[in-house]
C-alpha cells in the first residue's frame, strides 16, 4: 500500500518519499534510526511466522515501513508510538483498518495488563536502543501478562550479551523469564539516518514457568544485583561465605550459571 501523497519510483523502497528526508525527519532524542531495507522487514515477517488473526504489539512504529506488513499479514495491530508527527501520518495511512489501534505515548508508561485484558500477544518491533533494558524489565518482569514472544530489533552487541554464556545483569533477568535466540544479524546501512551500530534481530520466547518462584524472585534479583555491582570481584568480595555454601568463592558473576545464583538465593535466605 502506498500512502497518499507519497510517489516510490520502480525498484525503490517504501521510504523514498521526495518531500521528507528521513535524516532530518529524525529526532535524536527518540532515537530514531528508520529500518529501510525490504528484505531485513520481510525476514522479520518471516521469523515471526504465521501472525494471520493475533494480537500483535508494536513498539515506536514510526512511519509505518512494518506496520503496513504486519496489516497486510492479518495482524490485530496495537501500535505505541511516541513522535506526534509520527501519530499523525500512522493515523492517516492506517486508521481506517479494523485491525489496527493506535496509542500514541511512551511505552514505558503503558499498562500492559490493561492493553490486552489477558488476551495473548506478542511483540514484533525495531525498538529505540537507548530503551531495550527498560522495555525488557518492564515486558518480563513488571506485566503479569507476558508477551508470548518478542521480535526485537536491538543493537548487535546488546543481542550478542543476551546470549552469550559470559553473563550480565541483563541476560540474567532474559533468562529467568524467557529463552533467547539471534535470528539474523542486520547491517547499519539497512537504516536511515545509518546509525553508528550494527543491529541484530533476536527472538525472545517467553518460559511457560519462570526459573524463580515469584516468592523467591525479589530476593534473587536482590543476590544478583549486589554479586554485580562490583562484577570484576570475586564473589567473596562481594557476597557473605555463608551465602556462598556450595558455590566456588573465587569465581565472578559472569561465569555463574542459573543454578548457581539460585542457590546462592536459596542460602541467603
Amino acid at each position: 500500500m502506498v500512502p497518499k501523497n507519497r510517489t516510490i519510483e520502480e525498484g525503490s523502497n517504501f521510504f523514498s518519499l521526495r518531500y521528507t528526508p528521513l535524516v532530518k525527519f529524525a529526532k535524536k532524542s527518540l532515537g530514531q534510526n528508520f529500518l529501510t531495507d525490504p528484505e531485513i522487514r520481510d525476514g522479520i515477517l518471516e521469523a515471526a511466522g504465521d501472525i494471520k488473526g493475533k494480537n500483535i504489539l508494536e513498539i515506536g512504529p514510526g512511519l509505518g515501513f512494518l506496520t503496513s506488513k504486519l496489516l497486510s499479514s492479518g495482524a490485530n495491530l496495537t501500535a505505541v508510538e511516541l513522535d506526534d508527527r509520527a501519530v499523525v501520518r500512522l493515523q492517516n495511512d492506517f486508521g481506517h483498518m479494523d485491525h489496527f489501534r493506535l496509542i500514541p505515548g511512551d511505552i514505558l508508561d503503558q499498562d500492559l495488563d490493561v492493553m490486552f485484558e489477558q488476551k495473548n500477544y506478542s511483540i514484533i518491533a525495531n525498538i529505540p536502543y537507548n530503551i531495550t533494558a527498560p522495555i525488557l524489565r518492564k515486558t518480563l518482569s513488571s506485566t503479569k501478562n507476558k508477551p508470548d514472544f518478542m521480535l526485537l530489533m536491538v543493537q548487535k552487541e546488546v543481542a550478542q550479551k543476551l546470549v552469550a554464556k559470559k553473563r550480565s545483569i541483563l541476560s540474567i533477568s532474559v533468562e529467568i523469564f524467557a529463552e533467547a535466540e539471534i535470528c539474523f544479524l542486520v547491517g547499519r546501512e539497512c537504516f536511515n539516518p545509518v546509525p553508528g551500530v550494527d543491529s541484530a534481530i533476536i527472538k525472545i520466547t517467553t518460559r511457560k514457568e519462570p526459573l524463580v518462584s515469584a516468592e523467591d524472585e525479589k530476593k534473587f534479583f536482590q543476590v544478583v544485583n549486589r554479586a554485580f555491582k562490583e562484577k570484576r570481584k570475586k564473589l567473596s568480595n562481594t557476597l557473605p561465605a555463608e551465602w556462598l555454601e556450595g558455590i566456588d568463592a573465587n569465581l565472578r558473576p559472569e561465569v555463574l550459571d542459573i543454578d548457581d545464583w539460585l542457590k546462592i538465593t536459596k542460602n541467603a535466605a
